[in-house]
């Protein structure tokens, strides 16, 4: 395994912990410290993870049809 590949796998691990975060906070599970974190209101912090969840899953289907994907 390359380096580059232990690198893109940590930030894989990073990436997918910080979208379950936001889908979890989307789902209605109780998380009040996050929208005090990035200093937004309760319904704007669940519209950012709104917006950051689906664009996320967007990028994934993206990357996943495109043609130089293995």
């Amino acid at each position: 395994m390359t380096s580059k590949q232990i690198v893109l796998r940590m930030l894989d691990i990073l990436i997918i912990t910080f979208l379950a975060v936001l889908a979890l906070s989307v789902a209605g599970l109780p998380m009040g410290w996050m929208p005090r974190l990035f200093h937004m209101s309760s319904r704007e912090f669940r519209e950012f993870a709104i917006f950051v969840v689906y664009g996320a899953m967007l990028l994934m289907h993206a990357i996943a049809t495109s043609d130089s994907a293995p």
